[in-house]
C-alpha cells in the first residue's frame, strides 16, 4: 500500500509539473527612435484575430518589457503611437525565449 501511495504522489507531481507548461520570456525593446509603443499582441500563429494588449503602460523609446508565454509558434504585433503596425509572423519561441528590439525598419 505504501508503494502505491508513493507512486500516486509521484504521478500527481509529474502531472502538475507538465500541466504548468512553463513560461518562456519574450523581451520587447522600443528602438523606434521618437515613437512610443502603445500595444503589444502575442498570439498563437494559428489564431485569426489579435488578442488583448499585453502592456498596460505606454513604452517610451528605450523601454523594455518582458512577457511570459508558453513555448510555441506565435505572431507578434507592435503598434506605435501613430497606429503603425510592426509584425513578425510565425515566430518560433523555444526555451531560450525571444528578443525583439523593434526599429522603424520593422514597420509593415
Amino acid at each position: 500500500m505504501k508503494k502505491l501511495s508513493v507512486l500516486l504522489v509521484l504521478a500527481l507531481a509529474a502531472t502538475l509539473v507538465s500541466g504548468c507548461g512553463g513560461q518562456v520570456q519574450v523581451k520587447i525593446t522600443n528602438d523606434l527612435g521618437a515613437w512610443n509603443i502603445e500595444e503589444i499582441n502575442i498570439d498563437p500563429a494559428e489564431d485569426s484575430e489579435w488578442s488583448t494588449n499585453r502592456i498596460s503602460e505606454i513604452m517610451e523609446p528605450g523601454d523594455e518589457v518582458t512577457i511570459g508565454v508558453a513555448a510555441g509558434t506565435y505572431d507578434i504585433r507592435i503598434v506605435d503611437e501613430d497606429g503603425d503596425p510592426y509584425t513578425r509572423w510565425d515566430v518560433v519561441i523555444g526555451s531560450d525565449g525571444y528578443d525583439w528590439a523593434v526599429t522603424l525598419s520593422d514597420i509593415d
